[in-house]
């Protein structure tokens, strides 16, 4: 009962996101309804692990979420430096119908999504894209330990490079497998890279934007490199300075602005940080 009062309470900021007057806030708001509608806490729960719920149909789906979620929780807690604040729920789903009207898009083109501290895995895992089902898990597993610390207003105001390229460094790659880091790279040297924001805005919940766009990519491709550099970007904040990193993350996940996170653990701000790591990008062949 208690994880469902924080659900109504975090609510009117949600719709307080879709509330902009545009045509887009419509569609939004039916389905964030959908998705508290079909929480996945409303499914059969595993018997031997009452964190994976699942849809008829996904028993040997869930059973395979169950082996590998220990491995995944361990992975999140180590990296991003405390035990989850609450036990994540993860939905395993069988069909595109259940899983649409829960992921809050209504769309099948995530595989993952990650709403409420609710960890939402297509049916797309169990089956075509199974070799992507350990690390999907574990990137949106990294939105939910976020979510378990964080107010929903902390969270939207992380930049959404940083949510992103932390649940991709967490993952080892989880969301960005078909952008290699070579490719990566490469789009750093021709200028095309992601925008280092300071802030998240409740105007643009998902988006990485760039400085200056990939010409001739499909936005899939482009998102999905977006993830990549990102990824490569907080790994690089890590493996540079891992005490300052440690130090950073402890502060983000206090509910500290995010300006404020980055200049607990480092001594230059985040964007002079970038230029480091381009510069070194760009040395790289």
């Amino acid at each position: 009962m208690r994880r469902i009062l924080r659900i109504i309470v975090a609510v009117p900021l949600a719709l307080i996101t879709v509330a902009s007057g545009t045509a887009a806030a419509f569609p939004v708001a039916r389905h964030l309804a959908s998705a508290l509608w079909h929480l996945p806490d409303r499914l059969p729960a595993l018997p031997e692990n009452s964190q994976v719920h699942y849809e008829p149909g996904a028993l040997d789906f869930a059973r395979d979420v169950s082996a590998l979620l220990p491995a995944a929780i361990a992975r999140v807690e180590a990296a991003q430096g405390r035990p989850f604040a609450r036990p994540a729920t993860v939905g395993a789903y069988a069909t595109p119908e259940a899983y649409m009207a829960a992921n809050l898009v209504g769309s099948m083109q995530p595989v993952g999504v990650t709403l409420f501290g609710r960890v939402n895995l297509s049916p797309v895992l169990g089956g075509p894209q199974r070799r992507r089902l350990a690390a999907v898990l574990t990137h949106e597993l990294s939105h939910a330990h976020l979510q378990g610390w964080m107010s929903t207003n902390a969270v939207i105001h992380v930049p959404n490079w940083f949510r992103e390229g932390l649940a991709v460094m967490v993952s080892d790659g989880g969301g960005a497998e078909f952008v290699s880091e070579e490719e990566a790279r490469a789009a750093i040297r021709r200028g095309e890279h992601i925008a280092i924001e300071d802030n998240g805005s409740v105007f643009n919940l998902v988006e990485i934007r760039f400085e200056r766009a990939p010409l001739g990519m499909t936005s899939s491709h482009q998102t999905v490199l977006a993830y990549r550099q990102a990824g490569m970007f907080v790994a690089y904040l890590r493996d540079s300075d891992g005490p300052g990193f440690a130090r950073m993350m402890d502060a983000i996940l206090d509910g500290r602005p995010f300006v404020e996170a980055v200049a607990a653990g480092y001594p230059k701000d985040i964007h002079a940080l970038w230029r480091q790591f381009a510069q070194a990008s760009a040395e790289r062949k």
